[in-house]
């Protein structure tokens, strides 16, 4: 065993650095993995954020200055363009960073368009706030509960995306229909005949 030792000697430190080598890079791996994890999840949620600041703009039509119609038009018209685009751009980015995730997201995006677009619509065409009883906006005048259901299936969606598989399973979230795996094949009976068998009592032909 001594001769074994000794003549394994000139490889120790070979053996050593390898092994050195193997656990920087498994390290390295998760730490690349936490890295785009935690990048993910900040614009998957930035993405989120754009689209709840194009929902709120229609209350900032609403509540836009009385006094000041032509600063108001261009400061309203300049910070929803600056949305737009971010917008535009979370859109490429959550489909081609997460394919699951942007099915979701564009139907956020199109139901936001046509639900909160609507809204801006009318409120430009509705008088400005001129009082502090007008900066109290109902439901009845701008509505935006149609889309609570696509926002939670596009969070839900994004849960599932970040969460590790081995977790995802614990989640009580909706998921695509998955074609499942054919049931094992019963042991067959004494006489050979499987149960449930063409021709057998327990498969209800007649």
């Amino acid at each position: 065993m001594a001769d074994a030792i000794k003549a394994l000697g000139p490889y120790a430190a070979v053996l050593a650095a390898l092994v050195t080598g193997l656990i920087l890079g498994v390290q390295s791996r998760i730490s690349r993995r936490a890295q785009l994890r935690e990048r993910k999840q900040e614009l998957l949620a930035s993405a989120y954020e754009v689209i709840i600041q194009y929902a709120e703009m229609a209350y900032a039509v609403r509540r836009r200055r009385a006094d000041a119609a032509a600063e108001e038009r261009v400061r309203l018209s300049e910070q929803l363009r600056e949305i737009q685009s971010r917008l535009t751009w979370h859109e490429a980015w959550v489909r081609f960073e997460a394919p699951e995730v942007g099915a979701a997201y564009d139907e956020l995006v199109a139901l936001t368009r046509t639900v909160a677009g609507q809204s801006m619509k009318d409120a430009w065409r509705s008088p400005p706030a001129a009082d502090d009883m007008a900066m109290v906006i109902p439901t009845s005048v701008i509505d935006l509960r149609a889309l609570a259901d696509v926002r939670e299936r596009y969070m839900a969606a994004v849960e599932a995306h970040l969460r590790p598989q081995s977790r995802t399973r614990h989640l009580h979230l909706p998921r695509p229909r998955r074609t499942m795996s054919p049931p094992p094949m019963p042991a067959p009976r004494a006489n050979g005949t499987a149960p449930g068998a063409p021709g057998s009592p327990a498969d209800g032909s007649r």
